[in-house]
Protein backbone atom coordinates (compact mmCIF):
# COMPACT_ATOMS: atom_id res chain seq x y z
CA UNK A 1 0.00 0.00 0.00
CA UNK A 2 1.26 3.48 -0.89
CA UNK A 3 0.96 6.17 1.78
CA UNK A 4 1.31 9.93 1.78
CA UNK A 5 3.35 10.50 4.93
CA UNK A 6 3.59 13.46 7.27
CA UNK A 7 5.11 14.16 10.66
CA UNK A 8 3.44 15.65 13.69
CA UNK A 9 5.71 16.02 16.68
CA UNK A 10 7.88 12.90 16.79
CA UNK A 11 5.24 10.62 15.24
CA UNK A 12 4.82 9.82 11.56
CA UNK A 13 1.39 9.30 10.03
CA UNK A 14 0.21 8.10 6.64
CA UNK A 15 -2.88 8.40 4.46
CA UNK A 16 -3.67 5.68 1.93
CA UNK A 17 -3.14 7.22 -1.50
CA UNK A 18 -6.26 5.44 -2.82
CA UNK A 19 -8.28 7.97 -0.78
CA UNK A 20 -6.39 11.01 -2.07
CA UNK A 21 -7.83 13.11 -4.88
CA UNK A 22 -5.13 15.79 -4.92
CA UNK A 23 -2.32 17.20 -2.76
CA UNK A 24 -2.20 21.00 -2.87
CA UNK A 25 -0.07 23.68 -1.28
CA UNK A 26 -1.64 25.04 1.90
CA UNK A 27 -4.92 26.81 1.11
CA UNK A 28 -6.27 29.28 3.63
CA UNK A 29 -9.84 28.27 4.50
CA UNK A 30 -12.74 30.66 4.95
CA UNK A 31 -13.81 30.22 8.58
CA UNK A 32 -17.33 29.02 9.33
CA UNK A 33 -18.92 30.19 12.61
CA UNK A 34 -20.08 27.80 15.31
CA UNK A 35 -17.94 24.86 14.19
CA UNK A 36 -15.63 22.69 16.24
CA UNK A 37 -11.99 23.70 16.56
CA UNK A 38 -10.99 20.89 14.19
CA UNK A 39 -12.89 22.50 11.31
CA UNK A 40 -10.69 25.07 9.54
CA UNK A 41 -13.53 26.22 7.29
CA UNK A 42 -14.30 25.96 3.58
CA UNK A 43 -12.11 26.12 0.48
CA UNK A 44 -13.12 26.33 -3.13
CA UNK A 45 -11.92 23.21 -4.96
CA UNK A 46 -12.62 22.99 -8.69
CA UNK A 47 -15.62 25.27 -8.30
CA UNK A 48 -17.15 23.49 -5.30
CA UNK A 49 -17.05 24.38 -1.62
CA UNK A 50 -15.20 21.71 0.34
CA UNK A 51 -14.89 21.59 4.15
CA UNK A 52 -11.40 21.39 5.63
CA UNK A 53 -10.50 19.47 8.78
CA UNK A 54 -7.28 20.18 10.70
CA UNK A 55 -5.37 17.02 11.63
CA UNK A 56 -3.05 18.87 14.00
CA UNK A 57 -6.06 20.08 15.97
CA UNK A 58 -7.44 16.55 16.18
CA UNK A 59 -4.18 14.84 17.07
CA UNK A 60 -2.12 17.46 18.95
CA UNK A 61 -4.86 19.83 20.15
CA UNK A 62 -3.38 22.78 18.24
CA UNK A 63 -3.95 24.13 14.73
CA UNK A 64 -1.54 23.25 11.94
CA UNK A 65 1.11 25.90 11.47
CA UNK A 66 1.84 27.40 8.09
CA UNK A 67 5.17 25.84 7.12
CA UNK A 68 6.86 24.95 3.87
CA UNK A 69 5.62 21.36 4.20
CA UNK A 70 2.04 22.17 5.24
CA UNK A 71 -0.41 20.85 2.65
CA UNK A 72 -4.11 20.75 1.91
CA UNK A 73 -4.98 17.19 0.92
CA UNK A 74 -8.29 16.65 -0.86
CA UNK A 75 -9.65 13.19 -0.06
CA UNK A 76 -12.68 11.09 -0.90
CA UNK A 77 -14.21 8.52 1.40
CA UNK A 78 -15.01 5.11 -0.04
CA UNK A 79 -18.63 3.98 0.18
CA UNK A 80 -18.88 1.20 2.76
CA UNK A 81 -22.17 -0.14 1.48
CA UNK A 82 -24.86 0.76 -1.04
CA UNK A 83 -26.60 3.04 1.50
CA UNK A 84 -23.64 5.33 1.97
CA UNK A 85 -22.18 7.57 -0.72
CA UNK A 86 -18.60 8.79 -0.92
CA UNK A 87 -17.79 12.26 0.39
CA UNK A 88 -15.23 14.83 -0.66
CA UNK A 89 -13.40 16.92 1.95
CA UNK A 90 -9.94 18.31 2.61
CA UNK A 91 -7.37 17.73 5.32
CA UNK A 92 -4.70 20.15 6.51
CA UNK A 93 -1.47 18.40 7.54
CA UNK A 94 1.96 19.71 8.58
CA UNK A 95 5.32 18.48 7.39
CA UNK A 96 4.10 16.32 4.52
CA UNK A 97 7.32 14.47 3.75
CA UNK A 98 6.48 12.26 0.78
CA UNK A 99 5.44 8.77 -0.18
CA UNK A 100 6.12 5.51 1.61
CA UNK A 101 5.18 1.92 0.95
CA UNK A 102 4.04 -0.72 3.39
CA UNK A 103 3.45 -4.37 2.67
CA UNK A 104 0.45 -4.46 4.98
CA UNK A 105 -2.95 -3.71 3.46
CA UNK A 106 -4.90 -1.94 6.16
CA UNK A 107 -8.56 -2.67 6.65
CA UNK A 108 -10.81 -0.39 8.65
CA UNK A 109 -11.65 -2.03 11.98
CA UNK A 110 -15.37 -2.84 12.07
CA UNK A 111 -16.18 -1.39 15.48
CA UNK A 112 -13.68 1.44 15.67
CA UNK A 113 -14.91 5.03 15.85
CA UNK A 114 -11.36 6.43 15.82
CA UNK A 115 -9.75 7.87 12.72
CA UNK A 116 -6.36 6.76 14.09
CA UNK A 117 -5.61 3.38 12.59
CA UNK A 118 -2.98 0.71 13.07
CA UNK A 119 0.76 1.22 13.28
CA UNK A 120 2.61 -0.33 10.34
CA UNK A 121 6.23 -0.71 9.27
CA UNK A 122 7.19 1.14 6.13
CA UNK A 123 9.76 0.08 3.58
CA UNK A 124 12.97 2.03 3.76
CA UNK A 125 16.04 2.38 1.56
CA UNK A 126 18.15 1.48 4.59
CA UNK A 127 17.73 -1.72 6.57
CA UNK A 128 16.22 0.01 9.61
CA UNK A 129 12.45 -0.18 9.87
CA UNK A 130 10.32 2.86 10.51
CA UNK A 131 6.82 2.74 11.88
CA UNK A 132 3.96 5.07 11.18
CA UNK A 133 0.33 5.27 12.14
CA UNK A 134 -2.40 5.17 9.51
CA UNK A 135 -5.09 7.87 9.31
CA UNK A 136 -8.37 6.22 8.30
CA UNK A 137 -10.07 8.64 5.89
CA UNK A 138 -13.47 6.93 6.08
CA UNK A 139 -13.48 7.19 9.88
CA UNK A 140 -12.25 10.80 9.72
CA UNK A 141 -15.14 11.56 7.37
CA UNK A 142 -17.53 10.46 10.14
CA UNK A 143 -16.63 13.53 12.22
CA UNK A 144 -19.98 15.02 13.23
CA UNK A 145 -19.00 18.65 12.54
CA UNK A 146 -17.52 17.68 9.18
CA UNK A 147 -20.65 15.73 8.24
CA UNK A 148 -22.86 18.71 9.05
CA UNK A 149 -20.73 21.07 7.00
CA UNK A 150 -20.61 18.62 4.08
CA UNK A 151 -24.40 18.41 4.04
CA UNK A 152 -24.62 22.22 3.92
CA UNK A 153 -22.10 22.55 1.09
CA UNK A 154 -23.84 19.89 -0.99
CA UNK A 155 -27.05 21.94 -0.81
CA UNK A 156 -25.35 25.26 -1.54
CA UNK A 157 -23.27 24.10 -4.50
CA UNK A 158 -25.74 21.74 -6.10
CA UNK A 159 -23.56 18.69 -5.50
CA UNK A 160 -25.02 15.26 -5.23
CA UNK A 161 -24.08 12.97 -2.33
CA UNK A 162 -20.90 11.87 -4.11
CA UNK A 163 -19.60 15.43 -4.25
CA UNK A 164 -20.15 15.59 -8.01
CA UNK A 165 -22.13 18.43 -9.67
CA UNK A 166 -25.84 17.75 -9.75
CA UNK A 167 -26.75 17.96 -13.45
CA UNK A 168 -30.48 17.79 -12.77
CA UNK A 169 -30.69 21.48 -11.77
Amino acid sequence: MQLLTFTLGQQQYGIDTRSIVEVLPFISANPVPQQGEEIRGLVRYRGNLVPVIDLCQLIADRPCQLRLGTRTVVVRTAPIDSNRESSLFAITAEDVVGMSTTVADVETPEHSESFIGPIVDIENTTNDKKALQIILVNQLGNNENLQTLMSYTRQETGQDKKGEPDHKR
